[in-house]
């Protein structure tokens, strides 16, 4: 195995099927055993990387994991990748070209297959040429990870959903959600005619013609035009590498040269992109007034860009000026608000949507008019944007195919009303409501989820198991009788039996509002709730707060200030803000404290100061009890608590869906029951 094939503890959970905090459970038991689990070989801030051959050795040897491909699969999960990702990706696209593993080549014939397939030099051979000294011990690596993936192109694509653990922060800061790139796909197959061409405008970007390609059958026949490599950036080589493959590994796709305005282009933009990280709504809107002044009177494009750019109402007047000059143009066709959480890297940010159509310089402004769409407030799941994709078509017919069609989304607006208005593109007023004339998707839509609540509600009344437990005296003659009295949490702390763990004074700028993605954070108003309410980003943390410390399964989260509170984090993995702190169990069997008690013990305590908060521990002949039954009490009160949700929301369904005048409840009659008035 190469000295660089390393792992990091949540991808060896990804590679043996478990959840992450298993691994550390993992970890902490198998101390003394027959296998012990491996030490880590390198530790980069918080994180520690494995021998990636040492952790199949071990999987191997305890039989532990649920992955029976994990010894195939390890190469895909390697750190490798991540830190050598141009060259890796320039030899996945060599090894497609070529057909056989590329370890049956030696150095130099690597480099003559190189310099055929790119002898321009558009898109890898600097990369394998600059690093030639490392190909030996890459290329084994590289063929490994073609085996773990089934072809080169899966693996290539693997690397890419995996782009925010890799070195790669062009492509990891600007990524959409599959959501959001599957809207911007659908809308171009809508626009696009038999002899159009696709193109991915995105400077150094390439998913969402991806996505485009992903979503047409195999036989279909597409043109798609690919980008100019003449700058010499990683992430327009990146594009030309990706696109390539994927041409070749479907013969219905054909490369297309540039037309010259003569075919009809769809161009698939987003901003900010790769090549453009600024998403500031001036420097967003300049890019695509760029990207519009460019276009042929034939061509299209669809643009996702931050709502703040493309929707809002905005204080700059500069960038305000350049959105109206776009619309001026009359080339906007609809505007669409989407929801927050689909910029990846900024969840909270909101994006837009532009359909930009061919040239309509002969249809006075005060006629022209603007399909506008708010989908703020909904997911965008395959229903969602296939009405959107269907109202957006049918804009687009003449008259009488706009009076057949029953839009969902679509309002209309005056092109010159909305340039003049200050209230952005999408006025409030466009919020949705149920009512009945809202549409029966709206109605339908109600009794689905409706249908879903019921059967998962009626799924959970199953009776539950009795609680099989029972306090007896103990027989004080066959068993010494412990008792636990207090003391000191400082005290315990000296002793070596509890750590205190300080908690990171992260900046509120980098801390997200909403759960999404990267790796969730206490903050100490979440104690009393006992659940996280925000989130930093990977990258945020391990650039930033590289020294940050991460839970462990079963620590206590606690904060002094304000009245002891606490809570346990049952899974770990996350993140502390200061003031909140965490204490660590060192060996919970040996120093006999368990981290429920903990807790009730700080929550109960008076003083300020943490030391001298009066903790307990559990006598060593009844630890091992306690925490079984405490175990089942845990499930029993989470078994309750997800029915108490589903409960709440059937209410808010059937209260909302009755509301809207178009639905109706059917109780049994058996059910029914007199009110307080007497009548039903």
């Amino acid at each position: 195995m190469n000295a660089q094939e390393l792992i990091t503890l949540p991808d060896i959970a990804r590679l043996a099927d478990v959840q992450r905090p298993v691994v550390s459970v993992w970890r902490t038991r198998s101390r003394g055993s027959e296998f012990p689990f491996p030490e880590s070989k390198q530790k980069i801030g918080p994180q520690e990387l494995f021998a990636s051959q040492e952790i199949v050795q071990w999987l191997q040897a305890t039989g532990r994991g649920n992955n029976p491909e994990f010894k195939d699969d390890s190469a895909a999960y390697a750190t490798l990748a991540r830190e050598n990702f141009p060259l890796v990706t320039s030899l996945l696209a060599l090894q497609q070209f070529l057909g056989r593993p590329l370890a049956q080549f030696s150095t130099n014939e690597l480099l003559d297959a190189a310099d055929e397939l790119d002898p321009d030099d558009q898109c890898l051979y600097s990369e394998i040429e600059a690093m030639q000294d490392k190909l030996v011990s890459i290329v084994e690596y590289v063929d490994k990870l073609i085996d773990a993936s089934y072809g080169a192109l899966p693996a290539l694509e693997s690397l890419f959903n995996d782009r925010f653990r890799a070195n790669e922060i062009a492509i990891s800061r600007t990524a959409l959600s599959e959501p959001a790139r599957r809207l911007v796909a659908k809308c171009a197959l809508e626009l696009a005619g038999p002899d159009s061409v696709l193109y991915e405008a995105t400077p150094g970007g390439s998913d969402l013609i991806y996505a485009l390609m992903q979503l047409v059958e195999e036989s279909t026949s597409l043109q798609i035009q690919l980008p100019t490599a003449s700058e010499e950036r990683d992430a327009s080589r990146l594009t030309v590498r990706r696109l390539k493959m994927m041409l070749a590994a479907n013969e219905s796709f054909i490369a297309a040269s540039p037309s010259n305005g003569i075919k009809p282009i769809i161009h698939l933009a987003q901003f900010p992109s790769p090549q453009m990280q600024d998403d500031d709504p001036l420097a967003v809107l300049q890019a695509i007034d760029d990207l519009v002044l460019e276009l042929g009177p034939r061509h299209s494009a669809i643009v996702i860009a931050p709502a703040n750019a493309l929707v809002n109402a905005t204080e700059h007047r500069e960038a305000a000026n350049v959105r109206a000059s776009i619309l001026r143009m009359g080339r906007v066709r609809a505007v669409a608000l989407l929801p927050q959480g689909h910029f990846l890297f900024k969840p909270r940010t909101a994006l837009g949507l532009w359909v930009i159509g061919p040239d309509t310089s002969d249809v006075p402004l005060a006629e022209r008019r603007i399909m506008l769409a708010d989908l703020s407030d909904l997911p965008l799941e395959n229903s969602v944007s296939d009405d959107f994709v269907a109202d957006l078509a049918a804009s687009l017919m003449e008259m009488h195919g706009l009076r057949a069609h029953s839009f969902r989304f679509a309002r209309w607006g005056g092109t010159s009303r909305i340039i003049a208005s200050s209230q952005g593109l999408i006025p409030r007023s466009l919020a949705k409501r149920l009512d009945p004339h809202s549409g029966a998707a709206s109605l339908a839509e109600h009794q689905v989820e409706f249908e879903k609540l019921l059967t998962a509600l009626n799924g959970s009344s199953v009776a539950r198991p009795q609680l099989d437990l029972e306090l007896q005296l103990r027989d004080s003659e066959a068993q010494p009788v412990e008792t636990s009295g207090f003391s000191p949490l400082g005290e315990r702390v000296s002793q070596g039996h509890l750590q205190v763990l300080s908690g990171t004074r992260f900046n509120k700028n980098s801390l997200h509002s909403k759960i999404q993605h990267g790796i969730q954070v206490w903050n100490s108003e979440d104690i009393r709730s006992g659940q996280p309410t925000s989130s930093i980003s990977y990258f945020d943390l391990a650039q930033a707060y590289g020294r940050a410390v991460i839970t462990e399964p079963g620590d206590i989260i606690f904060n002094s200030s304000g009245g002891p509170t606490a809570t346990v984090d049952v899974e770990g993995s996350k993140a502390v803000n200061f003031p909140a702190r965490v204490l660590r169990i060192s060996s919970p069997t040996d120093s006999g404290f368990h981290p429920e008690l903990l807790a009730q013990d700080i929550t109960n305590a008076e003083s300020a100061n943490w030391r001298q908060w009066a903790v307990r521990k559990v006598p060593a002949n009844s630890y091992e009890a306690m925490r079984r039954a405490l175990q089942l009490i845990d499930e029993e009160r989470q078994h309750a608590a997800n029915r108490i949700e589903l409960l709440n929301a059937m209410s808010g369904q059937i209260t909302s869906a009755l509301l809207s005048g178009g639905l109706e409840i059917i109780v049994p009659e058996r059910l029914r029951k007199d009110g307080p008035s007497g009548t039903n």
